[in-house]
């Protein structure tokens, strides 16, 4: 998690903590997830009920490939279990970031180039998974 995303977090406590109310936005900017620039594109995974549960940002950085989880609706902002991990098309030299994060797992990169495999994986605060999706990263289908 990025410094800035970090210092936001810090501010939407404290604010609920004094007693106000703090609206954060329902995606967070690119530069607040760690990607530079505008994502081209995503993916919407949905719980079991339906829900929009997650979404899978995809960013072009000129000659690399950067990818966030980020959580949605009633998942942003709980502490949960999330993992994107980005490979080479064949799941090889893949990179991850995984562990317990209230709002996006990533940003992971790797050079563009070649198709490259992303799976996004999130589970809910009891284990249970909500989102486990193995998915080309576009242009690559």
């Amino acid at each position: 998690m990025t410094l800035r995303a970090r210092i936001v977090q810090l501010f939407a406590v404290l604010a609920l903590a004094a007693g106000s109310v703090v609206a954060l936005p329902a995606q967070p900017a690119a530069a607040a997830n760690g990607c530079n620039g505008t994502a081209f594109a995503s993916n919407s995974w949905y719980d079991s009920a339906g829900r929009l549960a997650a979404k899978t940002y995809y960013h072009d950085e000129g000659s690399y490939m950067c990818v966030n989880l980020v959580a949605q609706g009633i998942y942003y902002g709980q502490t949960k279990w999330m993992s994107i991990k980005l490979c080479d098309s064949y799941n090889s030299g893949c990179v991850t970031d995984a562990g317990y994060f209230q709002y996006y797992a990533g940003p992971v990169r790797r050079p563009e180039g070649v198709c490259l495999w992303a799976v996004s994986t999130m589970k809910n605060s009891s284990g249970t998974t909500i989102v486990d999706k193995g998915h080309y990263v576009p242009p690559c289908n």
